[in-house]
């Protein structure tokens, strides 16, 4: 009865993951192969298969941190799932992948990217979005090789955020009203940071707001602004921190304003020392 228990333990853990895959990676084919305790996953391209052994005996050894190992684990699927043998380069698919600085310690080609600072935490890259929910970056070279410039992937991606992004400039310019606390958007789940790409964005927001706007992404598919004007922004950062701490794809907790046509960080104010070091240590 003890291995039929455990059995049933491995099926229903076998199933959680699969669900939280398919979830994850839309377009992606997710099927759990118990003979061999795994997930086979098939999309455009991608033919693979992840055992679940290792996971489940991290789980099984530390089960206070089961949520935390598992959201791990998925995140780490997706550089499994890029294809091995992309189809040929297409300009149709380009984007400005906005991330937090140390996204790019993870890439092995990092040199080869073409990278453009949006903040002191923050930058933004050509990337190419591919099926199942994934992207990749895209190497000069490619480019190249097609006969393109610098200024021919730029203008693209420019052109490709500005309408992945129109109906949510027209969403915020509609909106007959701005929320207590701001806006919270979450329809991409893998390019919504990139709307710090995006000047039509920003400038809705804006104008909007009537001023300058705060504005983070603490996930890769969520992106939070406040009007700098409103009493709730005081606690902004603060809200900004929480959801990057709880982020599944943290990107960065740093807090930037734009008034529709610039952008830059807001500078963290610095506690007082009297509110730090005793008195008494002062003298």
């Amino acid at each position: 009865m003890g291995d039929g228990s455990r059995l049933d333990d491995r099926q229903a853990f076998a199933e959680r993951i699969r669900v939280q895959l398919a979830s994850r990676y839309t377009g992606a084919s997710v099927a759990v192969e118990p003979d061999r305790f795994a997930l086979h996953l098939t999309a455009p391209g991608v033919d693979t298969t992840l055992p679940l052994a290792p996971l489940h005996h991290s789980c099984v050894r530390d089960p206070a941190r089961t949520p935390a190992l598992i959201a791990s684990y998925v995140a780490s699927v997706e550089a499994q799932l890029t294809p091995r043998s992309p189809s040929a380069f297409a300009v149709s698919r380009l984007v400005w992948c906005v991330r937090g600085r140390r996204y790019l310690d993870g890439i092995t080609r990092a040199q080869d990217l073409l990278v453009v600072d949006v903040s002191p935490d923050i930058i933004r890259f050509i990337a190419e979005e591919l099926p199942a929910s994934i992207m990749r970056g895209v190497p000069r070279q490619e480019w190249a090789d097609a006969g393109l410039s610098d200024d021919d992937v730029r203008i693209a991606a420019d052109e490709h955020v500005a309408h992945r992004f129109a109906a949510l400039v027209e969403r915020i310019r509609g909106t007959d009203r701005i929320p207590a606390d701001g806006w919270r958007m979450a329809g991409d789940v893998l390019f919504q940071s990139s709307i710090l790409a995006t000047p039509g964005v920003l400038a809705a927001l804006a104008a909007r707001a009537g001023g300058d706007v705060l504005v983070a992404v603490p996930d890769r598919a969520i992106a939070l602004a406040q009007p700098a004007s409103l009493p709730s922004a005081e606690r902004f950062a603060r809200r900004v921190l929480r959801e990057w701490r709880e982020a599944m794809n943290p990107c960065s907790h740093e807090v930037l304003v734009t008034d529709g046509a610039s952008l830059s960080a807001v500078q963290r104010r610095r506690p007082r020392a009297s509110a730090v070091v005793m008195p008494w240590l002062q003298e």
